[in-house]
Formats: structure tokens, C-alpha cells, sequence
């Protein structure tokens, strides 16, 4: 896994005038992008249009006036594009998603600019310590079938009691868990891809692992992990479309660890997580943005 940290917000400002110089659809109503991470690499060349997909991800922290009105945005997101058993095994672990195609409601778009604002003038949101949530965003360049982990929240050197829905309630005390969500995005070169999220949770020490491929072996560090295949969500978007996430009103199950984050003076804030098919096609408008704020995982 590779957590790392926003270039400076001078350089979001300057990858979102290409962006906009380059007619490339940008999830943010002012034509603006959030800080995103900076790349290993950089991408020289365009990769063909069938085979990869631009998602971008955000992590919105609520505050209290803002969460005071997260039930007027669940009536102007399309829940019922989930599939009524993940909707309801999402429910049952304290979550709930769905989709938003086209604009942005109007209370969505007013709190990414939120977002922005507070990134672009307070110190401790731009160095990730103003929460255990942090919420720059990420652009991903996925491959089908190639999985993608997006970090949302983790409890390093601490032990606490995780509690989820399958069959029946279950809980357990797990050292350390690291809470994330799984992405896939298989494109279909018409400017759209199926999209599928995953939460995940890694927990415990590293393990070394013997692991033989081709006459050669070598050894594995990980720790154990639970994938929750109940709760995956699959869905085909459209080049815009944004697939949304966060608690119930009622904190409970995973969604207690998933989508609630603590600031640094103590206050325990909900979060929603925002995934939005950016390309579709690796055009070359991506590929200029791509060189200079992808995620090259």
C-alpha cells in the first residue's frame, strides 16, 4: 500500500487550468481540483483508449452545521441504482450509496468548494493532520481487473472492537486495522466503465510469506485482511457520473470506522466518500493531466 501526501496547492491550481484548458470534464462546479497526490513517475505516453479509466476519489469531512443536512442529500442521490440486496447488507453495517449522474446536487457542490477552501488555507489539512481522515483527493489510472486501495481511515498501534453484519451480527477486537475500499474499473471505450468498490480492512503485525513463482521464491510481507464481498457495489457509469458513500444518520457497524473520521481538537465528524468517473479514454487532454497528478499504484 502507498499513502502519500499532496503535491503543494499552488500545483492543484495549475493541473486544473490544464484541465480546463483542455475541455477535460472536472468533478468540481468551479472547474477547480482539489490537491492530489503527487506521482511516483510520471506518465510520458498516452495508454490506449480501451484500457484504462481516469477515477478520481475525495473524502469530505462534515461538520456539524453540514451534517444537519446529509438527509436532504441522500433525497437527491440515486439510491435505488444499487441493487436492493447490497442496499440493504449497506444498511445493516451502518452505510448507505448510491450514484449522482450529471451536476452535482447544489449541497454537494457547495461543500467540495468547503473542501477546497479549508485545503487551500489551513496548514494542518494540507500536511493530513487536521483528522485521521484526510481529504485530498486521488486521481487513479485503472486497468481492468487491476485492483486500486484507497486509504480512508487507520488506528496504528491500537486495538479496537470492528463489528459487521452478514448473516447474522459478528464483532471483534483487531490490533491496528487499517479501513479501505477496494477499486476496480473495467472501461468499455465508449465513455463509460463498470466501477466496483470494495471495503476492506487489513489488521495485525506483518507476516512473512513464502510465495514460489517460476523456480523463484521469495518472501511476502502482509497482514491479514478482510474483504467484505457483501457490500461490494458494482455499477456502470458514464464519463461524470459520481458514486456516493457514507454513514446512516446512526452510527453503528463498519460505517462507524468507514465513514466517521476524529479532528484533531476531539469533535467526531461523518464522512462521505466520492468516486467519480473522470476518463473514460486515455485521451491526450488525461494523459497531460496524468503526467503531472495521476496515481501511478
Amino acid at each position: 500500500m502507498n499513502h502519500e501526501r499532496s503535491r503543494p496547492l499552488a500545483l492543484g491550481f495549475v493541473c486544473a487550468t490544464l484541465v480546463f484548458q483542455t475541455s477535460c470534464a472536472t468533478w468540481l462546479p468551479s472547474g477547480e481540483e482539489p490537491p492530489t497526490v503527487t506521482p511516483k513517475h510520471a506518465i510520458g505516453t498516452a495508454v490506449p483508449a480501451m484500457e484504462t479509466a481516469g477515477v478520481e476519489t475525495i473524502l469530505i469531512r462534515l461538520n456539524q452545521t453540514q451534517a444537519a443536512h446529509l438527509h436532504e442529500l441522500w433525497l437527491q442521490v440515486d439510491e435505488q441504482a444499487l441493487i436492493p440486496e447490497v442496499r440493504i447488507a449497506l444498511d445493516k453495517n451502518g452505510m448507505r450509496g448510491g450514484k449522482v449522474s450529471g451536476n452535482m446536487p447544489p449541497l454537494l457542490d457547495e461543500w467540495l468548494r468547503q473542501t477546497v477552501k479549508r485545503l487551500g488555507e489551513d496548514p494542518l489539512e494540507q500536511a493530513g493532520f487536521a483528522a485521521d481522515v484526510s481529504s485530498h483527493s486521488q486521481l487513479w489510472r485503472c486497468r481492468a481487473k487491476v485492483r486500486k486501495e484507497l486509504s480512508v481511515r487507520s488506528f496504528p498501534d491500537t486495538s479496537i472492537f470492528v463489528t459487521h453484519h452478514d448473516t447474522v451480527p459478528r464483532g471483534n477486537v483487531y490490533h491496528a486495522p487499517h479501513f479501505m475500499v477496494g477499486i476496480m474499473a473495467t472501461p468499455h471505450g465508449d465513455a463509460t466503465a463498470t466501477l466496483r468498490l470494495i471495503p476492506e480492512m487489513q489488521h495485525g503485525e506483518l507476516l512473512k510469506k513464502a510465495i514460489g513463482r517460476e523456480s523463484v521464491v521469495r518472501l511476502d510481507s502482509r497482514r491479514e485482511s478482510i474483504v467484505w464481498d457483501q457490500l461490494a457495489i458494482d455499477l456502470r457509469l458514464q464519463q461524470g457520473d459520481c458514486v456516493v458513500l457514507g454513514p446512516t444518520d446512526d452510527s453503528r457497524g463498519l460505517g462507524e470506522h468507514f465513514f466517521h473520521t476524529k479532528t484533531r481538537n476531539g469533535e467526531i465528524q461523518p464522512v462521505l466518500l466520492l468516486v467519480r468517473l473522470s476518463d473514460a479514454d486515455s485521451d491526450q487532454a488525461f494523459s497531460r493531466r496524468s503526467s503531472l497528478e495521476a496515481n501511478t499504484r
